[in-house]
């Protein structure tokens, strides 16, 4: 594993870690995927060391996907990585799939304190695809191709990548109170370039990310 993308996985654990200690019932929003992997281990690993307490944290998924078996699910990923090697309760553990008014629920739990995001290869934040407007809360959509092409490989025992997903939308995202984008792997390097000094437009969603004012930018390369 590179050392810087171990840093980055270490910093943002770091992070999440000291949150939770400072704030216990803290609000997180969280990402699934492959650049979150490491960090999820090293807050796995703390915790099962009994150096962080979940009992009050509340999670809430970025997005889930339409129509696919639970091995496939995004809560299923966030379960096997970081929520059954902790001690937080499952009646914290929050999915915009199974959930009616999701952004009513992030505000009556007092909002958001951190959300980490990672970085597609099209511009989308959580599923948010080329094209999405600025005014979005949670919502369903359809995803892009490039998006399903990349994400086939988690797919790769024959089952077909789903056409449609629920997602935080742009705004649910910026009313958190702090972002830390992670950005792993130089084919990223251009799309983030575009994204934070490029103009900024709903045809790279992570360009509204420049309107935050706490966005922390973590990347295992130089930009």
């Amino acid at each position: 594993m590179p050392e810087t993308y171990q840093t980055l996985s270490q910093q943002t654990a770091e992070l999440i870690r000291d949150l939770v200690q400072t704030k216990p019932n803290a609000c997180l929003g969280l990402p699934t995927g492959r650049t979150p992997m490491e960090f999820y281990r090293l807050l796995s690993q703390w915790s099962q060391q009994g150096k962080i307490d979940w009992a009050q944290t509340s999670c809430f998924q970025l997005d889930e996907y339409f129509d696919t078996n639970p091995e496939h699910s995004y809560r299923n990923y966030l379960i096997l990585n970081l929520y059954r090697n902790t001690n937080l309760s499952p009646d914290r553990l929050y999915n915009p799939m199974i959930t009616d008014d999701y952004d009513a629920l992030i505000t009556a739990k007092g909002g958001l304190d951190l959300t980490v995001l990672g970085l597609g290869r099209n511009g989308h934040i959580a599923f948010n695809e080329p094209g999405t407007p600025l005014n979005t809360w949670t919502h369903s959509l359809w995803l892009a191709e490039s998006t399903r092409k990349a994400n086939a490989e988690f797919f790769d025992d024959g089952c077909r990548v789903p056409t449609r997903a629920v997602s935080m939308g742009l705004q649910t995202i910026l009313s958190s109170r702090r972002l830390i984008l992670i950005v792993s792997g130089e084919e990223k390097r251009e799309i983030l370039q575009k994204a934070l000094r490029g103009e900024i437009t709903s045809s790279l969603p992570a360009s509204f990310l420049q309107l935050h004012k706490d966005l922390l930018v973590l990347t295992d390369f130089d930009y």
